[in-house]
This record gives structure tokens, C-alpha cells and sequence, in this order.
């Protein structure tokens, strides 16, 4: 089939698992959304990543996050139309749809990053079976109420042979004690989640964190993010009886 020269054509195995790429993690840098990309086999190539990134750029389906560029390498999120042509695709989320009232919010950006930088480390040591997102769960949510919380993500990973589920969640600032309330009720009555793992930006917010969601009739455990990125499995978990030790 021959194209109008200059005219975009959106391909179902190129252009669609990129745009639902870039909607399902909210905001994710160039190279984080090429390694992503290359995890689920989609592609290998640089050239025609970044081919495909300035033709989505140009035809408004993706956008730079002006002034928040990570140490240099662009930042980008979808944008209404980028939405509205997976919804023509079938491609269509609750959570997150070209007639959303609210589009991802800039202050969510270096949440979203950390949240790739995670789902990237556990991609390059092959312990990642798959990585469901917090827009794909707030849409399960609002169509079944299958999960108590909406969570960062749900994780499976690889331990040996085996498939282990857990929730993740990602604390960057705490939250207020009503707030966290709510948190351990949501934690206490969730049946489908056996584990959640809670990953703070520093030592000192895990342990407020832990003070405020436990004790808990839940398996939690909580861990820095950079003891997740270089260490993985083999980091070391706090949880409610190895407090203090």
C-alpha cells in the first residue's frame, strides 16, 4: 500500500507499543523508553527509535517535558491525540483517555522515573516477568474494585524457577498520619496482594514510613531505591520483626 507523501501512518507493531509505552508509565526518558522498548522485544535498533520518536513528536502524539530533561536526555509523556489514536487501536484505559479532564501533571515526573529505573533494573538482570502499571490498575479499580489501593504497580519476577507476585510501592515524601490511615486500612483489607514492597528515596523516610503503616496484619517489607537498583534480590528488606536489629 502506497502513502500521501508527508502524511503519518501509525504502525500496530512499531508506533502502538511505544505510545501505550509512554502512557502507561505517565513521563519516561529517551534512553529509559528505548531500554524498555528492547525488554519487550518491540525493537533493538537506535536508528529507528529515534526515527520514530521525531515523527511522534512532530505529529503531536508525544511530548518534551520542557526544562525536565534527565542529566540531559529528554523526558516525554503522551499527549491527547497520542491517546485518542490508541483508542482507535483499541487501546483504551479509564484511568487515562484523550477525554481525561486531568493529564499526567508535571510534579509527577520524577515519581514516574523512579518507578522506570526500578522496572528497568530488574529487566537487565532477568528476573522481570511483568510490570503492570498504576494507570492499568486505577482502570481495573474503576471497573471492578479488584484491588484495595491503586497501586505504583504490581509486580512478577523470576526467584529460580518460580513466579513471585508483589505490590511496589514508591514513597518520595511522607505523607500525613490521617493520610496513612487510610493507607493501612486499604493495606489491612486487600485479599488479592499477599506482599507489598514499599521503596523510599532514603533510609530516613523508610523508617517513618514503617512506623506509620505498622504493625499490620500485612506482609510488608521496605527498602531505599538504590539498595533496589544494586542489589535487587539480594537487598536487604526491613520489616516489622527486623526493626531495631
Amino acid at each position: 500500500m502506497r502513502y500521501i507523501k508527508g502524511s503519518l501512518v501509525i504502525t500496530a507493531d512499531g508506533d502502538i507499543p511505544l505510545l501505550r509505552l509512554v502512557r502507561n508509565c505517565r513521563f519516561v526518558s529517551h534512553q529509559q523508553l528505548f531500554e524498555l522498548l528492547r525488554h519487550d522485544a518491540v525493537l533493538s535498533s537506535r536508528s529507528t527509535f529515534n526515527w520514530r520518536i521525531q515523527r511522534l513528536l512532530k505529529s503531536g502524539q508525544i511530548e518534551r517535558q520542557n526544562g525536565l530533561d534527565l542529566e540531559g536526555v529528554p523526558v516525554y509523556s503522551i499527549t491527547r491525540r497520542g491517546l485518542l489514536e490508541l483508542e482507535r487501536q483499541g487501546e483504551f484505559l479509564i484511568a487515562l483517555n484523550s477525554s481525561t479532564r486531568q493529564m499526567p501533571d508535571p510534579v509527577q515526573v520524577f515519581h514516574a522515573l523512579e518507578l522506570n529505573a526500578l522496572r528497568l533494573a530488574l529487566a537487565r538482570s532477568a528476573l522481570l516477568v511483568s510490570w503492570q502499571s498504576e494507570v492499568e490498575i486505577s482502570t481495573l479499580n474503576m471497573v471492578s474494585e479488584l484491588f484495595q489501593k491503586d497501586y505504583d504497580a504490581i509486580v512478577k519476577i523470576w526467584l529460580g524457577n518460580e513466579i513471585r507476585e508483589f505490590a511496589l510501592e514508591y514513597e518520595r515524601s511522607l505523607k500525613n498520619a490521617k493520610q496513612y490511615e487510610s493507607v493501612r486500612a486499604a493495606l489491612e483489607a486487600e485479599r488479592m496482594i499477599g506482599c507489598v514492597l514499599y521503596v523510599t528515596v532514603d533510609a530516613n523516610l523508610l523508617l517513618a514510613v514503617l512506623h506509620h503503616l505498622t504493625p499490620i496484619a500485612r506482609h510488608l517489607g521496605f527498602l531505599t531505591a538504590r539498595s533496589f537498583r544494586e542489589q535487587l534480590l539480594a537487598a536487604p528488606v526491613t520489616t516489622e520483626t527486623t526493626r531495631g536489629r
